[in-house]
């Protein structure tokens, strides 16, 4: 079965991927995207942490390459000024701490770079953009960058169109409030965004729009993994699409993926999200625009270390040398670990929830009352000699954890969380990863629930359900309380509510992430449409037996 299977998904991908390049035009446009750039003050000052006891001690918990930012992105001004793009687009969180000094940096390195190259840059805030300065300093700072070219600017924000070459027209949106990484689009913003695409379609242009924060969620788990990152407008979608915007890129949420938006109308708009540039695998992206949009991913691989501060431990810099992305993996890894294990305390897993003590004090009690026992669990080994690991806890409830290279859970949750910024990931439901969560879980949840009250344990069940906005009807949810075996009631929990959901983020769907050719903004002759319908069959039937092949069991 899997070897039909194989060669169905063969087949498609053949079919695919012939529709999209078979009628490549000449390039009419070529841009660099990187997000998320966050240079930070502290890449210029000596490093003073204790790095004798920890030869990692200056990783930030984030993961993120702050103390290496300013060695990054001189690595990534060099490899676009090599380029043959001519623009380069920065859709937000241009700096860390959102500091005037950082700002005042990175204008300067800007400037240069457009002095010695010809290129131009063009910038829109991210929310850490504004953490310590404010928008009159953000559009003065950058005026050679987007600003004073403008053909139009909306003075109540940091909005902006500009051309660019041929019939290419750019349209940065402001989605940021300053002081809050909240992110907006308000009616007057939208009634000027609609005038901008108007006048650009009576111009006969095309427009490609930047923004920092998401258009459309990109996974059924984004809100809670990232909230606050898609903008609320209901409208801002179909207003691009219907308005002939194609693409918008966009950043804040550090993840590698492209996702589409179709309008009440029938209009398709894409959703680039570009991982950040400081962390892990340092990516950004060369975009072509022809009669096809054909998108390729870039790394920075290699630094100048004489630019990273004094004070690292001979390791961290033995490694950064040697082979920068492995150094960048690890960082993330180290910095990951600390968020992770953070969250096995009782108290900052209630606020992770955002539970409310004083209006859910039931759930705040369970929480606590089941702490240590959560740490426990969630740090415990997969696997040893002596007993004391989740392999023989699992057993006890019945259940097999397979085989791995993993050691724990939080090990093989940032495993997962990298393979999603690296962007193309596959996970399936039937791959050793998933199957190790899952009855990883499951067996945390029957060691931390075997004691609780049927009441407690039912209330368990009907927090995580409504915490992901599950579809369990009610009904089933009291059976799985009271009249099913615990841990029976939990492994409906985790086989029809959690594992969907963890799929779903460890899956990806069509379009790829990284390399891949997509529509351009040229109308396509009567044959060119006809074999783009039959690439769009294909990818449909690509996706189909990707699915079904996801179920087939594991031999």
């Amino acid at each position: 079965m899997k070897k039909i299977i194989s060669v169905m998904l063969c087949i498609a991908m053949l079919f695919t991927s012939f529709s999209l390049v078979s009628f490549a035009a000449d390039d009419d446009m070529k841009i660099i995207v990187a997000n998320d750039l966050h240079l930070s003050a502290k890449a210029y000052k000596p490093y003073t942490g204790n790095t004798q006891t920890n030869a990692w001690a200056h990783v930030a918990s984030s993961g993120q390459l702050i103390i290496e930012s300013n060695a990054i992105i001189t690595a990534f001004l060099e490899k676009a000024a090599e380029s043959d793009a001519d623009f380069i687009l920065l859709p937000g969180d241009l700096v860390d701490a959102g500091a005037e000094e950082e700002h005042l940096l990175m204008a300067a390195k800007l400037a240069t770079f457009e002095a010695e190259t010809g290129k131009s840059v063009f910038v829109v805030p991210g929310n850490h953009d504004f953490f310590k300065s404010d928008l009159d300093f953000f559009k003065a700072t950058y005026s050679a960058f987007g600003f004073s070219e403008a053909i139009a600017v909306n003075e109540n924000n940091a909005s902006y169109v500009a051309e660019l070459s041929g019939d290419f027209r750019l349209l940065a949106i402001d989605s940021t409030i300053p002081g809050d990484s909240k992110p907006e689009i308000d009616a007057d913003e939208l009634n000027w965004i609609k005038t901008q695409l108007e006048k650009a379609n009576a111009d006969g242009k095309k427009v490609v729009a930047m923004m920092h924060h998401n258009l459309v969620e990109h996974f059924v788990l984004a809100d809670m993994i990232h909230s606050s990152a898609v903008v609320p407008s209901a409208e801002l979608a179909d207003v691009l699409a219907d308005g002939g915007v194609k693409y918008i890129f966009t950043g804040h949420t550090h993840d590698q993926d492209i996702a589409s938006h179709t309008s009440s109308a029938g209009n398709v708009i894409y959703d680039v999200v570009t991982n950040t540039l400081n962390a892990y695998p340092c990516t950004y992206r060369e975009v072509s625009f022809g009669k096809n949009a054909v998108f390729t991913a870039k790394y920075i691989d290699k630094v100048d270390t004489a630019l990273i501060p004094a004070g690292l431990s001979d390791e961290a810099m033995a490694l950064a040398e040697s082979n920068f992305t492995e150094y960048s993996k690890k960082t993330m890894w180290i910095g990951l670990r600390k968020t992770f294990t953070g969250y096995t305390n009782a108290k900052a897993l209630i606020n992770l929830l955002n539970i409310d003590p004083e209006a859910d004090p039931d759930m705040a009690r369970i929480i606590t009352s089941l702490g240590d026992k959560l740490a426990e669990s969630i740090q415990m080994p997969f696997y040893g000699a002596d007993g004391n690991n989740l392999s023989a806890l699992a057993a006890k409830y019945g259940k097999t954890l397979p085989t791995s290279e993993y050691s724990d859970l939080i090990d093989l949750a940032i495993n997962l969380y990298q393979a999603h910024c690296v962007g193309d990931e596959y996970y399936p439901a039937n791959s050793t990863e998933i199957q190790l969560l899952m009855n990883g879980v499951a067996t945390v949840l029957c060691y931390c629930l075997e004691d609780v009250s049927a009441e407690d344990y039912t209330a368990v069940l009907r927090f995580v359900i409504n915490w992901t906005g599950a579809d369990v009807p009610e009904g089933l949810l009291g059976f799985a309380g009271s009249s099913m075996e615990r841990i029976e009631g939990i492994d409906m929990l985790v086989t029809v509510v959690l594992r969907p959901l963890v799929t779903e983020f460890t899956t990806d769907s069509s379009p790829a992430d990284n390399n891949v050719t997509l529509e351009g903004y040229e109308k396509l002759s009567g044959f060119e449409a006809f074999v783009k319908k039959i690439g769009d069959f294909f990818r449909m039937i690509f996706e189909f037996f990707k699915k079904i092949f996801s179920f087939v069991p594991m031999a």
